[in-house]
């Protein structure tokens, strides 16, 4: 693996030497692989490819797009609360933000226009307030509404995965007893969603997971992580059986954004998730902090095959046209670019 960084894409307001003396710049992937800045975008979440241009999300305000051919990021939209999740579907980008679901006209300089809120009313609750919102092969739309706490029992549709028409009808529970998802994509015409373990319970328990969908299933929140009972509920009765996840992951690595890879750039990837692990914060020796691979049906636990580390804190993870993987940044600010 080689290192590259980028001579533009330094969004205003980064000092090129503050760039340089991050810790992240130890960048590791592939073998012959470079690495390399591709954007620095504030508090860079969400990742979605539309109109040409490739929008970021944020946990402030606005949301940003740059061109895929190359250029400085542009504030696409903004006045938005933690608009985390973008999603693209036909001609229009949809931005999940804490409180709403709002769809914009984008073009290929990255700019948003003609917003339209199509559905006003999501938990307005912080904890556990960043959406994620993906389009399905249905041509629906899928959001998780994060439980709002460590562990509790959650109310309405807080906990859940939810889909909805584009014009924000017919709204359907499809997935309940989710802690917190952050990320999930389709192959071979099924859905599969990461979900986060909860703190508080020791290093090693309960696991981050991922699961398949199966319509309207109950996935054991608050009463499971994974297999393990969690801490107040430990002798209560769930409401449904449990469907268990088909991969625990290590505890606390945070496992966020998933990508199937499609492309031919790194044709040994193929068919393989490609999922960020965020990274611990409560963990007495800390894990995570990079991307893996993960071929489905290799094994019911572990941690993946390391793909991409030190990178900061990896959110999520897409491909671009060229099958070149984008992996984004929240705390460094900043957008990764893998390619050969």
């Amino acid at each position: 693996m080689r290192f590259a960084r980028s001579p533009y894409h330094l969004a205003a307001g980064f000092a090129l030497a503050a760039f340089l003396s991050a810790p992240s710049i130890a960048a590791n992937g592939p073998q012959g692989a470079s690495v390399e800045v591709f954007a620095q975008v504030p508090q860079a979440r969400s990742l979605s490819v539309c109109g040409g241009a490739l929008y970021v999300g944020t946990k402030g305000k606005a949301v940003y797009g740059l061109p895929i051919s190359g250029g400085r990021p542009v504030q696409a939209a903004s006045g938005l609360i933690a608009p985390n999740g973008v999603a693209c579907l036909g001609d229009r980008l949809y931005v999940a933000s804490r409180d709403r679901i709002s769809a914009f006209t984008p073009s290929p300089d990255g700019h948003l226009a003609n917003r339209v809120d199509v559905y006003v009313g999501l938990p307005d609750i912080a904890h556990h307030g960043l959406r994620y919102i993906r389009a399905g092969p249905d041509g629906r739309l899928y959001v998780s509404i994060g439980s709002p706490c460590n562990i509790c029992r959650p109310e309405g549709i807080q906990g859940t995965i939810v889909s909805l028409t584009p014009d924000g009808k017919d709204l359907r529970r499809v997935a309940w007893g989710v802690r917190n998802s952050v990320g999930f994509d389709w192959s071979g015409g099924n859905m599969y969603f990461t979900d986060n373990g909860a703190d508080g319970m020791g290093d090693d328990i309960p696991p981050d997971e991922l699961n398949e969908l199966r319509s309207g299933a109950f996935y054991g929140f608050p009463y499971f992580g994974g297999r393990v009972r969690l801490k107040g509920f430990e002798n209560a009765t769930p409401p449904a059986e449990q469907t268990p996840p088909i991969y625990e992951f290590q505890a606390h690595v945070a496992t966020l954004g998933i990508h199937f890879y499609h492309g031919s750039m790194f044709p040994d990837l193929q068919g393989e998730a490609l999922i960020a692990e965020h990274g611990s914060w409560d963990r007495s020796v800390p894990v995570g902090y990079q991307v893996v691979r993960l071929r489905l049906g290799s094994g019911r636990s572990g941690n993946g095959q390391s793909f991409l580390s030190g990178i900061g804190r990896p959110v999520d993870v897409k491909e671009l046209p060229d099958g070149s993987i984008v992996v984004s940044d929240d705390t460094g600010g900043r957008i990764w670019r893998v390619r050969r």
